[in-house]
Parts: structure tokens; sequence; C-alpha cells
């Protein structure tokens, strides 16, 4: 018999559930739920392995919250691979989005993030000219290249990344909402030092019930 073709959630929840065993992030957001709780803020520091998993998840809540002309991709994509290395105060990043659908693509990304200097508060931003996004499609795909063109994945990786806070606050809340705590984000201090990024996070958090 031939096989059949997963649903769309279940191919959904198939990358989640795989994703959730290969980068879990709950010990990272376990603490950051309980200090925002009780503190009303986070202080922290992450590694450059830590901070590729929060930025696995924060790329893809990115690509799942995108809209067109107000309406939803509905894409389901995955991020496989994610590398990120902190050293004299700036961190590498690279890392792959695989879009299983409505089309199919591989989107390549490498960039460096660097202290603003001109900034008030502590924030990183992205280095002048350090964006490389590769795209990569079936060679004769047409409606794939014409989709990516109308996403225009260039601007939406410069939007995001010209405002690191305000990617935190969007993604992260649904994330601690998991892990009982519900709120906002109402600032967000990050710092890059030699070997870690250093994070303040402050927010108004409840317990969920």
């Amino acid at each position: 018999m031939p096989r059949t073709k997963p649903t769309d959630e279940q191919l959904r929840s198939q990358i989640k559930a795989a994703s959730a065993e290969k980068y879990s992030t709950e010990q990272i957001e376990d603490i950051i739920a309980d200090s925002l709780l009780t503190d009303g803020q986070f202080l922290g520091r992450l590694d450059a392995r830590e901070l590729a998993l929060i930025m696995r998840n924060v790329v893809y809540n990115v690509f799942d919250q995108h809209k067109i002309a107000g309406r939803g991709l509905g894409l389901i994509h995955n991020v496989p691979s994610m590398k990120v290395g902190i050293k004299e105060q700036q961190a590498k990043i690279c890392f792959v989005v695989h879009i299983h659908k409505p089309i199919v693509a591989f989107l390549e990304f490498k960039y460096r993030l660097i202290n603003d200097s001109v900034s008030v508060a502590p924030a990183v931003r992205l280095k002048t000219g350090s964006l490389s996004i590769t795209e990569h499609t079936r060679r004769f795909d047409l409606k794939a290249k014409t989709a990516l063109a109308a996403i225009n994945i260039e601007e939406l990786a410069r939007k995001e990344l010209a405002d690191p806070m305000s990617v935190i606050c969007s993604t992260l809340p649904p994330q601690l909402k998991k892990r009982g705590a519900t709120g906002v984000i109402t600032c967000a201090d990050l710092t890059l030092t030699d070997r870690h990024l250093e994070v303040c996070l402050k927010g108004k958090f409840k317990v969920l019930k």
C-alpha cells in the first residue's frame, strides 16, 4: 500500500517534536520565567551554545509570524542548522531555514551582531555589510523563486535585525507562556562580551492559571 502523506498539521507537529528534542530551551526558559515572576527581571549571560538554542526559536517564530498584506503565509518550515560563535564582542551567526510548504526552499543566513555604540541603552545591532543570504530552490521551480521574491527575505531579515529588542518582545512571551508565565517584556538590554551575551530582561508577568 502507498504511504499516506502527513497532513500539514501532522507535519508541523512532527517538526516541532523533533526540534523540541534536539533544541530544547526548557531549562533556560524556566529560569527566565521564574526570575520574571519573582523579581520582574532576568539578569544573566548566555554562552554561544545557549544563544544558539534561543536564536533557533526566535528565527522559527519570526518566520511563523510573518505576514504579507496582513495575511499569514502559513509556512511549514524548520531551522535544521544554527551555529553561533562569540568572540571579541561580536556574535557570528549562521543558520538554515528549510521551507517545506507551500514551496520548497532552503535559506542560508550568515551575519554578525555587534554592540550598538550609539544606543543609549545597552543594545546589539547588525554589523554593516555582514549580512549574507543564499536562497536554494529546485532549478526550474519558478513558483518558489517568485514566492521568495514576494516575501523579500533580505528586507525581512534587515528589519528584524534592526531592532532585536522588538523581536525578543514579540517572540519570547509565547515561549514563556508554555512555562506557566504570562505577560509582556518591557525592556531588553543586550551586551556582547568576549565569550557571552549579557542579558537584562524586564517585564510584567504573572502565573498562568
